[in-house]
Order: structure tokens, then C-alpha cells, then sequence
């Protein structure tokens, strides 16, 4: 136990992980774990899915709390207290520090609520285009793991399984019927974007730490100016995204394809209904991003306060997805132009919110109104 937990149990030569041997064999080592855990947790019935799903929820909340008590404790060792221990840092506003969490609250919500639930699978995209492919990440360019320490170390084991445990949620969620990877949910994962860039750059404002590279991406020299540099990490992790996406639908492609599937008659759409909706959810990612950027350029300084401002991106995203949803029973419907007060509020709120959305329902309801004042005249 002293081996694994120990304090002062440092190697005599630090361990190289990049690209040779060592990192060969932790990439097998991860995806036997990842393989083995397919293969062991296949309950077939709801209610081993469920016990499956809190067990894992609870693995990964021990694993994540022991961290910051065995950092805080490693502090106390060394001579430090709690005035001068970086509980920022230490509890962690890293991309996969927040899909940690935001894996926990989903393997719950999913064992507690209906699987078709729309918030549900929402959760379900921004873990596999985000939590999924920052553990990936993680080991493709393993800098997490510490060279000074064993393998077999607490602080190496723990880093490893719950990256480990990033990869594998998505994987079983997809494995056991709940989740399908669609391209046409792709979107979703700039909802994740928003959510983890609001929350880390709002955490590293305030601390001066540089969580999920919102400060600066010291991995390469970008050569951008903050924040500008985070929407080209952004296009690279949702392009390696849009490849397993893309990887998914040409699969089911073929697999339709080949069982000779018929294609189901798909609905007729309301076109205002269908271009409200649409246009709702482009302004609910690309001006929930805008806002975040701009707000933490304007702040520019870290360790302020002010840097909570950072997450009006993630509430006018949230506001405007509400609102999308509210829109979505007119795609397949027509619009009831009889209550003039509830369109009023629309038509104010899109129009402050988002206002290409606001135009569109502008002009389409002044002229609906119009065609019936027409209709009524020549009657």
C-alpha cells in the first residue's frame, strides 16, 4: 500500500511516455480495459443497465474525489496548509476535469430517467464528442501521466482509469441501445464546446490558471492572440469528431444498404416551423461561442472576478435551445396565428436573442396576417 500511495515513492529516473515503447504498451493497456469492460458489463435487463450505469457513476466520483484529497494531502506532506494549497488547480477546471463530472450527473440522469429523454441524448453527444475524444486525446499525447512516479502509482492509476473510463461511458452507452451516433446530431457537440469553454475560461479568469488551453495552447505556439487561438482547437477536436461520426453513418449506411432496408416516409415539414428551429439552434451555438470569446477578450486580464461574465455564452445558449425546443412542435405542424400576445413575446425575444431567428418570424407572421386580412376582405 506504502508503493501505491506513498508520497515520496518517486523512481530514480523519470519515465519517457511519448511516442516508444511506454506509450505503445499504455495504449494496449487502455484498450484491453476498454474491451474487457464491453465484455463484463453486458447485463441485458433494465434493471442491471441501471446498476450498471450507478456503479460506474460512483467509480468515477471516488476516483475524482480521492484525487483532490490525495493532492491535498501530498501539499500537508510537503509542508504546505490549506491557505497556500491551489484548490483551483487541484479540484480542476480541465476539459476532462468538467466531462468528468458531467459523465457522473449523465450515467445518473440515464439510470433515473426515460432513455429517449431529448436532454438525455443531448448528454449522450457532447460525451462522445467531447468526453470521448478528450481521453483519447489524452493518450494520444499523454502528458497527464507523471515520469517521476510508478506505473502502479495512485497518481498514474487514477489518471489512467478515468480517462480510461471517458472513452468506455460513450462506447457501453452505444453498446446497450441507448445512444445511436447520428451525423445529423453532430451539432450537439459545439453545445459541449460552449459548455466547457465558458465554464474553464470563467475558472481561469478568476485563478489565473490556464484550464482546457483557454489561456494560451502551450503544447504548440499557435502564434494567436487570446482567445483567439481556442476556435482553432475547437476545429481540430471537432474535425477528429466529425471523422468517428462520419465513420458511424457510412456504417449504417452500408448496413442498411445491404439489408435492403425500406426507407421510411419522412414527414412534411412546416417551413417556417423547420427554418425557426434550425436557424435557433445555429444562433444558440455560434453566438453562444461569439459571446464567450468576446467577453473574455474584453476582460483580457486573468485573476478577476469579472471572469464569471464568461458564462453569458453558456446561459444565452441554454435560453435559445429552450427556445428551439419550444419551436420544434412546428416543424410538422402549421403555426396557430390566433394567439397575437404569445407571438408578441416570440417575436421580442428572438428579435433581443437572436436576431436572424427574429427576422424570419418577423416578416412570416406579419405576412401570414396579412394574406388572412386579404382572405377576409374578399369574403
Amino acid at each position: 500500500m506504502d508503493y501505491f500511495f506513498g508520497f515520496d515513492n518517486f523512481l530514480q529516473n523519470d519515465v519517457d511516455w511519448f511516442y516508444n515503447i511506454n506509450h505503445f504498451l499504455l495504449i494496449l493497456m487502455v484498450a484491453t480495459f476498454i474491451v474487457s469492460g464491453c465484455f463484463l458489463l453486458s447485463a441485458k435487463s433494465e434493471k442491471g443497465k441501471r446498476i450498471t450505469k450507478i456503479v460506474l457513476a460512483c467509480i468515477l466520483f471516488v476516483l475524482e474525489v480521492s484525487r483532490i484529497i490525495y493532492k491535498y494531502l501530498l501539499h500537508i506532506h510537503n509542508g504546505g496548509d490549506a491557505s497556500n494549497f491551489n484548490w483551483w488547480w487541484n479540484i480542476s477546471f480541465q476539459m476532462c476535469a468538467i466531462m468528468t463530472w458531467t459523465t457522473i450527473v449523465t450515467l445518473i440522469l440515464s439510470a433515473t430517467l426515460k432513455k429517449e429523454n431529448k436532454f438525455l441524448q443531448l448528454l449522450y453527444n457532447i460525451l462522445f464528442g467531447c468526453a470521448m475524444i478528450g481521453g483519447i486525446l489524452t493518450f494520444m499525447y499523454p502528458d497527464c501521466i507523471t515520469s517521476n512516479y510508478p506505473i502502479m502509482h495512485f497518481i498514474n492509476m487514477q489518471t489512467i482509469l478515468v480517462h480510461a473510463l471517458l472513452i468506455f461511458v460513450p462506447i457501453y452507452l452505444i453498446k446497450s441501445g441507448e445512444f445511436k451516433v447520428e451525423i445529423k446530431n453532430f451539432w450537439k457537440i459545439y453545445v459541449g464546446y460552449v459548455f466547457i469553454g465558458s465554464v474553464a475560461l470563467s475558472a481561469s479568469l478568476i485563478s489565473g490558471n490556464n484550464f482546457a488551453y483557454s489561456l494560451g495552447f502551450d503544447l504548440v505556439d499557435l502564434g494567436l492572440p487570446f482567445p483567439w487561438h481556442l476556435p482553432l482547437v475547437m476545429l481540430v477536436i471537432s474535425m477528429i469528431s466529425l471523422a468517428i461520426y462520419g465513420t458511424f453513418e457510412l456504417v449504417y449506411y452500408l448496413k442498411n444498404k445491404k439489408n435492403k432496408k425500406e426507407q421510411v416516409e419522412k414527414p412534411s415539414y412546416n417551413k417556417l416551423g423547420l427554418a425557426l428551429y434550425i436557424t435557433s439552434l445555429v444562433s444558440a451555438v455560434f453566438f453562444g461561442i461569439l459571446i464567450t470569446l468576446s467577453t473574455a477578450y474584453l476582460i483580457g486580464q486573468p485573476s478577476t472576478w469579472l471572469g464569471l461574465l464568461c458564462l453569458l455564452g453558456l446561459v444565452y445558449m441554454i435560453l435559445m435551445l429552450l427556445f428551439a425546443e419550444q419551436i420544434r412542435r412546428y416543424i410538422t405542424t402549421k403555426f396557430d396565428y390566433e394567439n397575437i400576445t404569445k407571438h408578441i413575446v416570440y417575436i421580442t425575444l428572438t428579435l433581443i436573442f437572436a436576431l436572424p431567428v427574429g427576422i424570419i418570424y418577423l416578416v412570416k407572421f406579419v405576412k401570414e396576417n396579412k394574406n388572412k386580412e386579404i382572405v377576409a376582405e374578399n369574403k
